[in-house]
Parts: C-alpha cells; sequence; structure tokens
C-alpha cells in the first residue's frame, strides 16, 4: 500500500466519524427545536450561533484553519435551520396556527397605512406599537418587544420596498401573512391653507413617487422626505404653518384634525400596498395557499431559466420574481420569488427540493394564506 492510500484510508475513518457526529448533532438540533417550540421560545439566537463558532475556533491548534473553520461552523448552523424547514415543510413538525396574539408593531406613527393594515389584519384588541424606521420593526421582533410585526413590501404603483426585502434575509424571520390596503394619497394642510402661497410638501418618498404627476403641476414647491407619511401630518400639525403641507391618507388628516386639500392625487387609479406580518417563527396553516422563497442566483448562462423551469413542470403559479444584489460580490443575486401553494403539497415539495440542488443558498420565507388584491 502507498503512502497516499494510508492518508486516503485516514481520511475515510475521519469522514465515517464525522458522518456519525453529523448525524447525533442534528437529531439533537431537532430535539432543541421542538422544545423551542413547545416552550414558545424563539428560534433564532444569533448570540448563541456566535458562541460555538468562537467557542470552536479557541479549539483550534493550527491557527491558519480559522477562516476554514468559522466557514464550516457557519454552514453547519445554516443546515440545522434548513433541517427545521424540511421537518416542518414535510409535516413532521406542524407548524403552529396563530390563533392568539399579544404585542404587535408596525411601520409608521398612528395613522399610517401600516397602521390600517395592522388592525385589519388583527383586529383592534392587540397590544400595540408604532415605529419610525422599518428596521426597528425587526428589532423589536428580534428583542421579543413585538410578537409580529408589520411592514410595507411593494406597491402597485411604485413597486417593491428593497430595503424590507434586504431586511428579511438579514434577520432571517418568516412571513406569516399578508394584507392589501388600498392607498388614497392627499394633499394635507392646515384649515384655509392657500396652495398659491405653499412652499413646502412633507411625506414619504413612497407618497412623493405615488403623486409625482399631480406635483409636476406644483414645481416650485420643496418636497422635503420624511419618515412616513402620517409622520408627515404629525409634523405639519406640529408646525401650524400654512405655507406647508403633507402627502398621505385621509385617516391620519382626520387623527391629527388637518383638512384634505386635494383629494386622490394618486397617480394610478386603484393604487393598493402589500403589507407582510413577520414573525421569528414559521406558521403553516392548512388553509395557507401562498409561499414565499429566496435563492441565489449564479451569473451564469441558464441559471435562471433552470432554477424556474421547476415551478413550470410541476404546474405551480408564480406570482411575483424580485431579484436583489448581494453582499458577496459583483454580479452575485438572490431571488424572491411568491408563488401559489401549499408547502405540504407533493408538487411543491418536489419543486423546492431542486431548487435547493441547484442553488448554494436557499430559504423558505413563508407559507401564509394569499389576500385578495381589492
Amino acid at each position: 500500500m502507498s503512502e497516499i492510500d494510508d492518508y486516503r484510508k485516514k481520511i475515510d475513518q475521519i469522514d465515517k466519524l464525522l458522518t456519525e457526529l453529523f448525524e447525533e448533532r442534528m437529531n439533537t438540533v431537532l430535539k432543541v427545536s421542538n422544545y423551542k417550540k413547545k416552550n414558545d421560545l424563539p428560534v433564532l439566537n444569533r448570540d448563541r450561533e456566535t458562541e460555538i463558532i468562537v467557542k470552536n475556533i479557541k479549539n483550534l491548534k493550527d491557527p491558519n484553519y480559522q477562516w476554514a473553520l468559522k466557514k464550516f461552523y457557519t454552514n453547519l448552523i445554516n443546515l440545522g435551520k434548513e433541517l427545521e424547514y424540511k421537518m416542518i415543510r414535510d409535516g413532521v413538525f406542524p407548524g403552529e396556527q396563530m390563533n392568539h396574539f399579544l404585542k404587535v408593531g408596525c411601520y409608521g406613527v398612528q395613522g399610517s397605512f401600516s397602521e390600517e393594515a395592522m388592525f385589519k389584519f388583527f383586529g383592534k384588541n392587540v397590544e400595540s406599537s408604532n415605529y419610525e424606521e422599518f428596521e426597528d420593526v425587526f428589532l423589536a421582533v428580534k428583542n421579543d418587544e413585538i410578537d409580529f410585526g408589520v411592514v410595507p413590501i411593494e406597491n402597485s404603483s411604485t413597486g417593491a420596498i428593497s430595503q424590507v426585502y434586504d431586511l428579511l434575509t438579514k434577520y432571517e424571520f418568516y412571513i406569516v401573512g399578508e394584507q392589501y390596503i388600498k392607498v388614497n394619497q392627499h394633499l394635507i394642510g392646515l384649515k384655509g391653507t392657500d396652495l398659491s402661497k405653499v412652499q413646502e410638501v412633507y411625506s414619504h418618498p413612497q407618497g412623493f413617487e405615488q403623486t409625482s404627476k399631480f406635483l409636476k403641476n406644483y414645481k416650485h414647491w420643496r418636497l422635503i422626505p420624511f419618515l412616513s407619511t402620517a409622520d408627515s401630518v404629525r409634523h405639519i400639525r406640529e408646525l401650524n404653518d400654512q405655507t406647508k403641507v403633507a402627502i398621505a391618507g385621509k385617516r391620519a388628516a382626520e387623527i391629527y384634525n388637518l383638512e384634505i386639500l386635494k383629494e386622490n392625487i394618486n397617480n394610478k387609479v386603484g393604487n393598493s400596498t402589500r403589507f407582510i406580518i413577520i414573525s421569528k417563527q414559521l406558521q403553516v396553516a392548512a388553509k395557507s395557499n401562498k409561499t414565499s422563497v429566496v435563492f441565489s442566483l449564479e451569473h451564469k448562462v441558464g441559471t435562471l431559466y433552470q432554477l424556474l423551469s421547476h415551478f413550470a413542470e410541476n404546474d405551480i403559479n408564480m406570482m411575483k420574481i424580485e431579484s436583489r444584489p448581494t453582499e458577496e460580490g459583483n454580479w452575485k443575486y438572490v431571488l424572491y420569488v411568491d408563488f401559489e401553494g401549499n408547502i405540504r403539497s407533493e408538487k411543491v415539495k418536489k419543486a423546492l427540493s431542486l431548487i435547493e440542488e441547484g442553488c448554494e443558498y436557499f430559504r423558505l420565507l413563508g407559507c401564509y394564506q394569499q389576500d385578495s388584491v381589492r
């Protein structure tokens, strides 16, 4: 037997041991997952994940392997999360259905469209909180300040809200529901405001985009972006200045006791915004009929066609595709896909399994009940 054969035999022995330990680790991960579900504990624990990586790097004798070991454990931890998803998808762990809501939060101040979506989805018999930034909602969920968060993700007139897509990947939360809200934008100001004397208009950037045609009639107005449309109305109330107006919804005008100066100034009739409900926990009900996933898309010829063909081959209707660049390098993207179906159906299982095999990164974002566009 040659020297290289000895090395290969040694590697085979190590691999056998690694496989046995890997299986034992995955079984333990599932036990931990079950315990968390039974005791209502958050699935994600980034501090624990960091602790595992740091602790094992310290056990290394050769520091030259640090980068490799870090990558090894990062992938191992991610595999554990994927395994939990597969168990839920295959019905081994039935996802908990939403039947009791304690604390919910939304983007925007009182009177915002997000708050309207929150109350429409959950009802008003909840303990609610409002947050000024999109990421504030995600942080509130992460820190267990709220059980569910409500944020806008796309508008029928201006398209996707890229920041929210990126935050879904950053925090690895799940979409557990959606709510469409009809968005009618109005010009709002103090009673008696003369439009010929207006100098400044406040709104969220989306508010400006959705009313750009109307604003072309007042090119001398200074557009001042604000945290949210409702917050801009509150700001006008506090300024008490008739040279300043806001663009927002009717509910915000009523709450802050201001006047609608011009009604329905949207570019598009039937303007609506889709809001998503986010949670740490994946929740799948039998009536869930819409699924969202995200997966990596390599910059190679035919990659997009090959991955998306699995949906067509399994008679699955894709509803939306959104691509976002990754932070890992130029010309690398992740693809967000919404499609009809439940992750427990055989066709969906087959399609998702094939997509997972064909890409480096794959993650289920949620399986929930589809809301109708009004």
